[in-house]
């Protein structure tokens, strides 16, 4: 509550005094946290700042945790780092690198429904929901497409702090699975395809944000593939609110991975599969019974709570300090 703003934000925050006391003496802490995200130091031209606090804090031969924001990669690396971050490479993860579980504002039971799960029952046809960007208008995609390419060209060339967007969006591909489960009779499906991103938060309307809720609470899958960076805020969504992912593997490192099975989670298909992905799907779907079906659902709101949800992430992350951080 170091904060002019706290009274504002306790009711959300009060928990965290269960796990974490502030101090300002460096030597007395024993983990320092960047009070800002990364970006904040970046795009405001406070390197500076930055720099010496990581430089104070190593010192003592401690560890900095920093935030970052967002769905760039920052330019900003240190051995005395450990960066809190929402996407990331299976492949090419940083020993520095933790993941963090989608920023979900609020616990979407609560908010729609009155904190009540909603079981919904298995039926014969796997149902399929999708609700979000998957179209563009045709001059707009090629205005995106080139902003994309000169700012990559320009985070090479001339440094600039944080990694543009993938030349070729991720949401055209996204749109070549909506078609390939479309083409399949044997699945039903509720598309919503929308040409701009995230309207119902973003945009605030109030309409289309309950659509989205609507979508993956009616649907027994929702599809989860990659945006702009290698993760899905829909993922996390989907599992808030007691139903299974249908999870694209783009070689994403998920949180808590030593302690989840994720595969054992979702409906899990890897990127190499996309050709068989209604095959996948009829057969995950058939090899679960009734009581399966609903058990599965009760188990990803369970596992959202107890991992992904606010505290129940800063509870494990506190459990993961002192194991690895502070006792070493």
């Amino acid at each position: 509550d170091g904060t002019s703003k706290w009274q504002k934000h306790k009711k959300s925050f009060i928990f965290f005094k269960k796990y974490f006391e502030l101090t300002n003496n460096v030597e007395e802490c024993e983990v320092a946290f960047l009070p800002f995200t990364l970006n904040y130091y970046l795009k405001k031209d406070k390197y500076y700042l930055l720099r010496n606090f990581v430089n104070i804090v190593s010192s003592y031969k401690k560890k900095t945790f920093i935030w970052v924001d967002g769905d760039h990669q920052a330019r900003f690396n240190d051995p005395d780092c450990i960066f809190l971050k929402y996407f990331g490479y299976n492949s090419n993860l940083d020993n520095n690198e933790f993941i963090l579980p989608g920023d979900v504002k609020q616990d979407l039971l609560n908010t729609f429904f009155n904190g009540k799960m909603i079981i919904k029952n298995k039926e014969k046809t796997p149902k399929i929901g999708f609700d979000g960007i998957a179209n563009y208008n045709p001059l707009k995609l090629v205005a995106l497409i080139s902003k994309n390419f000169l700012y990559n060209i320009n985070y090479k060339l001339f440094k600039y702090p944080f990694k543009g967007d993938p030349v070729i969006p991720y949401f055209l591909k996204r749109r070549k699975i909506l078609n390939m489960l479309q083409a399949n009779d044997k699945i039903d499906n509720d598309f919503s395809i929308r040409d701009r991103f995230a309207i119902g938060t973003i945009g605030k309307q109030y309409e289309a944000r309950n659509e989205y809720i609507n979508n993956i609470i009616t649907s027994d899958y929702t599809l989860c593939y990659r945006g702009a960076s290698n993760y899905s805020l829909r993922f996390y969504e989907t599992l808030c609110l007691g139903r299974v992912p249908l999870f694209i593997n783009t070689d994403c490192k998920l949180p808590f991975e030593n302690e989840i099975n994720w595969k054992e989670v979702c409906l899990w298909i890897e990127e190499s599969e996309l050709s068989q992905i209604s095959d996948i799907i009829l057969d995950y779907h058939f090899s679960l019974s009734e009581s399966d079906f609903k058990e599965k659902q009760v188990y990803c709101r369970e596992l959202w709570v107890k991992y992904c949800s606010k505290e129940g992430f800063y509870q494990k992350f506190f459990n993961y300090l002192k194991s690895n951080i502070i006792q070493n």
